[in-house]
């Protein structure tokens, strides 16, 4: 028996008390693993948000100029949210109504899943200044 535990000593340095510390240490390991891919995805989708919402806002301010097109609105979201370099794709919504505009920017991430922000405000209607009759 003392020469089985003199072999046992020999090839292992650690003490029977140490045997379940491997399984401690992956299970930590996971946990913090866990915890980092989880502020990657919430630092990924608030990139994402921020970046609908700037493009929306921009877009709505081109929309509710009196020449506004369509495509010109479409091209302004788009270029802002191409600069966002962990957005994959865009997707622009323009809604008119007599008085009103709203643009709607869906920015897509890689990570899968996507942010919405729209942005609403009053058509501008250029209204010329009316020349009194007085000069001075």
């Amino acid at each position: 028996m003392r020469a089985r535990l003199r072999t046992r000593l020999r090839w292992s340095s650690r003490s029977p008390r140490d045997e379940g510390e491997a399984t401690e240490l992956a299970a930590i390991m996971i946990g913090v693993f866990a915890l980092l891919l989880l502020f990657l995805m919430m630092g990924v989708r608030w990139v994402t948000a921020e970046a609908a919402q700037a493009a929306s806002q921009r877009a709505l301010e081109i929309a509710q100029a009196p020449s506004a097109t369509n495509p010109a609105v479409d091209a302004v979201a788009r270029r802002i949210t191409a600069g966002v370099l962990l957005i994959s794709g865009t997707d622009v919504r323009i809604g008119q109504q007599e008085d009103l505009v709203s643009v709607t920017v869906t920015a897509h991430s890689p990570l899968g899943g996507a942010v919405s922000s729209t942005a609403t405000g009053p058509r501008i209607h250029f209204v010329p200044q009316q020349q009194s009759g007085l000069h001075r």
